[in-house]
C-alpha cells in the first residue's frame, strides 16, 4: 500500500528542510542580545577568534555584522551551506570546518570566544565531559563560552555539575521573549 502526502504537508516538509530549526528552538533577539553583550567583551581584542559550534545563523549573523574571523564547526558541511542560506549577511572572514568538536585537530588555547546554541543536547551523554573538557582546551587563558542550551526540570543541575568540571559558570541568565525562554539558559563560562 503506497501513501501520499497531501500538496501541504509536502510543502511543510521541505520548508522544514531549508530552514534545519524551527521557532520554538531559534534564539529570540533578547537571546541574541545576550550573544552581543558578551561578544563586547573582545571588541578591543586584535583579530578575536571566534569559534561557532553549530550552524546557527542568527548567531553567525552577530559575527558577520562585526566582520569577526570565525570558525564554524558542524557534523555536515552541508547544514552549514543550507543555513548559510538563513543568513542576513555574509561573512568573507567565515571557515567552516566538518566533524565532532571533541575529534577536530584544534590548536589548544587558539580562541577568544566559542559561541553554541542548542549544541549540549547533541552531544550523547557519554561524551558530554569530553566536550566540556574540549571546549576548555581550545579556550584561550582569559576566553570565554557563551551556550544556551535547553533544560528541563532538574537536568539543569546535573549539565551545570558537568560543566563546572572543567568551565567556571560566571552567568546563566534567559531571554525575556519567547513561550519556552525559561527553559533555554545562557551560560557564560570561563575555562578553569
Amino acid at each position: 500500500m503506497k501513501f501520499r502526502l497531501g500538496r501541504d504537508i509536502i510543502t511543510r516538509r521541505k520548508k522544514e528542510e531549508h530552514e534545519h530549526h524551527t521557532p520554538v528552538t531559534k534564539p529570540t533577539d533578547s537571546e541574541i542580545s545576550v550573544f552581543e553583550r558578551h561578544l563586547e567583551r573582545v571588541a578591543n581584542e586584535k583579530e578575536p577568534r571566534i569559534m561557532i559550534i553549530g550552524s546557527s545563523p542568527e548567531l553567525r549573523n552577530l559575527t558577520a555584522r562585526k566582520k569577526l574571523k570565525t570558525t564554524v564547526v558542524a557534523n555536515d558541511l552541508e547544514v552549514i551551506e543550507r543555513t548559510s542560506k538563513l543568513m542576513k549577511r555574509r561573512n568573507e572572514n567565515e571557515q567552516w570546518l566538518e566533524g565532532e568538536i571533541i575529534s577536530l585537530p584544534l590548536k589548544k588555547n587558539s580562541f577568544d570566544v566559542i559561541f553554541g546554541d542548542h549544541i549540549i543536547s547533541n552531544v550523547p551523554p557519554f561524551n558530554s565531559e569530553k566536550f566540556y573538557k574540549r571546549i576548555k582546551e581550545i579556550l584561550k587563558r582569559k576566553g570565554f563560552a557563551v551556550i544556551r542550551s535547553v533544560v528541563f526540570g532538574e537536568t539543569g543541575e546535573t549539565l551545570e555539575r558537568k560543566i563546572s568540571k572543567y568551565l567556571t559558570i560566571v552567568e546563566k541568565e534567559f531571554g525575556k521573549q519567547g513561550i519556552f525562554s525559561e527553559h533555554f539558559p545562557i551560560y557564560f563560562m570561563r575555562p578553569k
